[in-house]
């Protein structure tokens, strides 16, 4: 081999392949930390999961648990939720539009001086 072809660490070409496999490690790192097991083809959702991805606080997601809006298990204390039973309570409640108001239901405030 010439030194022409040898491959420097300071060239370009071994900062683009360093570069590359930093980004790959990053990649890794992200699905190692939201990968999730399935359970007979289910994925769970701890309490903390369902209320971020639902925005709803900790006693909203209890009163739908009492009103049986979003079924669980319960295993040693800890509740999980099926990812599917989720997803079909948010397609079950999915509006694209509300309906319009009869216009004798508006109501119009006299401005006060």
């Amino acid at each position: 081999m010439t030194e022409e072809e040898i491959i420097r660490q300071e060239s370009p070409e071994m900062e683009a392949l360093f570069d590359g496999l930093a980004s790959v490690a990053e990649q890794m790192s992200e699905i190692a930390a939201t990968h999730r097991p399935l359970f007979g083809g289910d994925v769970y959702l701890t309490g903390s999961e369902v209320t971020e991805r639902l925005f709803i606080s900790r006693r909203t997601l209890q009163d739908y648990r009492d009103r049986g809006l979003l079924p669980y298990t319960r295993i040693g204390g800890k509740m999980l939720y099926k990812l599917s039973d989720l997803e079909r309570l948010l397609r079950e409640n999915y509006r694209t539009q509300t309906p319009p108001r009869p216009l004798h239901c508006i109501t119009h405030k006299p401005q006060t001086p």
